[in-house]
């Protein structure tokens, strides 16, 4: 029974730990990167690859038109993490916040719209807020993931200005 117990303890924790480091919400790359830091999973990379060059581009006003278009399914609170950073890196920070509220609503632990929404925060001079949503990613994150590392240093990038 007690190595039933344990072999049971250990599955879920390596499960968990999978989940935590790669799994279908954390945000992985940098901003700058085109592979999977805007969606949640490798599979986005065929999905949002044309806008993620637009991104890389800076070309946030055409991401954010063909993002606008696209029918996704099951990634809208990806296609919607995306909208928000779109439209935040084009200066529309309102809208961007109801991008995020919505990726939220859709998919509270999506590590990525709650970076980015924690970085909107911080333009928004709401310390809080951004260190509110830094506590939800670090208790999503079993081991420390790249959302929780790149909030962390906006926070501290900000609070060093």
């Amino acid at each position: 029974m007690r190595k039933i117990i344990c072999l049971t303890l250990f599955l879920s924790l390596t499960t968990g730990m999978s989940l935590a480091a790669g799994g279908d919400d954390d945000s992985t790359e940098s901003a700058s990167s085109s592979s999977g830091r805007y969606g949640s999973s490798k599979e986005d990379i065929d999905i949002f690859s044309e806008v993620k060059t637009l991104i890389g581009m800076l070309k946030y006003k055409e991401a954010h038109v063909q993002l606008e278009k696209m029918k996704v399914g099951t990634k809208e609170a990806d296609r919607l993490n995306l909208l928000g950073f779109t439209a935040r890196k084009s200066g529309k920070l309102k809208v961007a916040g109801e991008y995020y509220a919505a990726a939220l609503a859709l998919h509270p632990k999506h590590t990525g719209a709650l970076e980015y929404q924690g970085e909107l925060f911080l333009q928004l001079d709401k310390i809080d807020e951004a260190r509110a949503n830094l506590t939800k990613i670090e208790k999503i994150c079993w081991l420390p993931c790249n959302a929780e590392r790149e909030l962390k240093k906006a926070i501290e990038k900000y609070l060093a200005n």
